[in-house]
């Protein structure tokens, strides 16, 4: 018996035979196949649950109905069985009008405000010539920056000499006026 005890103490992993093994696994699988359906039930019954609480609410306005209804159904359920009192299905079909009238109202009045601005046509046949479109003041702003800064900022010759050359290469694109 000590032997077995401190046998079991040990960290060491189980020896299993192959038929055990399966076994184990078999188990397993069992035990995951049940706990998937579990919890699938319970999904299912919770959703429930949270659906028959969200219907059974009373309205305000289908109170008085409601407390009629419930004394009624027996008189009617006799000769229709299986169907709702026609008081409530009058009530449910009047609530789903207003339903749908609203739903109406709120989708008018979202087309409203999603109005697009218009493009403006531009003929598209015409060729453009590049000359005559002015350069843009970005480009215009940003070279009197550069000029700017250049008489400000004593930089070495190498500097000087590049900048120059850039000035060149933008005058003679005719970007530069």
């Amino acid at each position: 018996m000590s032997s077995e005890k401190e046998d079991n103490d040990s960290d060491e992993p189980e020896e299993l035979t192959a038929e055990q093994g399966l076994q184990q696994d078999e188990e397993i699988r069992k035990v995951q196949k049940e706990n998937k359906a579990r919890i699938l039930r319970e999904g299912k019954e919770r959703r429930r649950l949270w659906a028959q609480r969200k219907t059974s609410r009373p309205s305000k306005v289908g109170e008085g109905i409601r407390d009629v209804a419930k004394i009624e159904p027996e008189n009617e359920s006799l000769g229709r069985a299986g169907m709702l009192p026609s008081d409530i299905v009058e009530m449910l079909a009047a609530q789903e009008k207003q339903v749908f009238f609203s739903d109406s109202e709120d989708e008018k009045a979202e087309v409203k405000p999603t109005s697009r601005k218009k493009k403006k046509k531009s003929a598209g046949s015409e060729p453009v010539v590049l000359n005559d479109i002015p350069p843009p003041e970005c480009l215009n702003r940003s070279l009197e920056f550069l000029k700017k800064r250049k008489m400000q900022v004593s930089r070495s010759s190498a500097v000087l000499n590049n900048s120059n050359q850039a000035l060149r290469l933008l005058s003679s694109s005719g970007l530069l006026k």
